[in-house]
């Protein structure tokens, strides 16, 4: 049984016919948000810029009051940017009315949050719970796609179950079931793994991959545990509310054939040439205040700044006196 999603398929070019690029499905542009609270302002995100792809498996990570927060809750529509734009799935979620907006959040993108009571309806059981879903979006034949969905996150045996007689990487499983039943573009993970123990955390993002490479949804995970990034491709690290790294992962087979997974960190350039530097290598090199930026060939090296040279000698000539007050002849 193929679990993917039919209005997702693309027509073939016409040959001779270059293929268009596929707009991304999360294109935000220079996001700030300032919250502000008795005379006091914070800003979460400082311009913030981000582009996830069609398909992609994205996890975002950062420390607490780094600004992931605020971010996934402007791409859910539950927030708006203070300035900036963000276009997902083609809405533009900083002109959506109420009635768009609520459109977007019940067809466009599909929610599993950490809470398991944010997730689950607690007097229903697993297939109930996707059902309502379903029922609210006038959806028929709604068994199959209960049944399709349970298969595909390997949540069927939680079927006739209440979430209260489910362990806890099974309540997720079934949600991600329920945040799939309106078949979203993107999914959105708020700390998906934030209340599981190791075993269920790997069987959660294993779900989570697995949902991802049968349909094609992009998915964003939020959240602080650095762990998460082993099961995706692309990792984005938001530090003081801008997107400072990004690791990406790719698989390589060595010459006798042992599979190994490959990682490479890439310092993100913003649009006005700032970049963030590591904190570790910060500290290794014992950076602070000033720093030397040189180009070498085809490299830029940054140093410690090191003692200042020492100030020049005030020298006199000529048309220097003019800063004394003298005649210029």
């Amino acid at each position: 049984m193929s679990h993917t999603s039919q209005h997702r398929g693309r027509p073939e070019p016409s040959v001779g016919t270059p293929a268009a690029p596929a707009e991304p499905d999360v294109l935000c542009t220079e996001l700030v948000r300032v919250y502000a609270t008795e005379g006091i302002e914070v800003q979460a995100l400082q311009g913030l810029s981000l582009r996830v792809d069609r398909g992609e498996l994205v996890a975002i990570i950062g420390a607490s009051g780094s600004g992931k927060s605020t971010l996934l809750s402007i791409l859910s529509g539950i927030d708006r940017p203070t300035a900036g734009r963000a276009v997902v799935a083609g809405f533009d979620l900083v002109a959506l009315g109420r009635a768009d907006r609520t459109r977007y959040q019940r067809s466009a993108v599909g929610f599993v949050w950490q809470q398991t009571a944010r997730n689950l309806v607690p007097y229903l059981t697993g297939a109930q719970n996707i059902s309502l879903v379903l029922s609210v979006a006038g959806v028929k034949r709604r068994r199959l796609r209960v049944a399709q969905l349970l298969a595909l996150t390997g949540a069927h045996e939680q079927a006739d179950k209440l979430p209260a007689e489910m362990s806890g990487g099974q309540q997720q499983r079934v949600a991600i079931a329920v945040a799939l039943a309106n078949d979203p573009r993107i999914l959105l993970a708020d700390e998906p793994t934030g209340e599981l123990d190791e075993e269920s955390t790997q069987l959660v993002l294993s779900t989570l991959r697995r949902v991802n490479e049968e349909t094609g949804t992009t998915m964003i995970i939020v959240t602080h545990d650095a762990d998460v990034s082993e099961h995706v491709r692309r990792t984005i690290r938001i530090r003081d509310g801008r997107i400072a790294s990004e690791t990406l992962r790719h698989h390589e087979r060595a010459a006798d054939g042992t599979p190994s997974t490959v990682a490479r960190e890439f310092v993100v350039l913003d649009h006005v040439g700032r970049m963030q530097i590591p904190p570790e290598s910060v500290r290794a090199l014992g950076l602070a205040d000033r720093v030397l930026l040189q180009t070498e060939q085809d490299r830029v090296v940054i140093r410690p700044a090191g003692e200042l040279p020492p100030a020049l000698p005030q020298t006199k000539d000529a048309g220097s006196d003019i800063f004394d007050g003298g005649d210029a002849r």
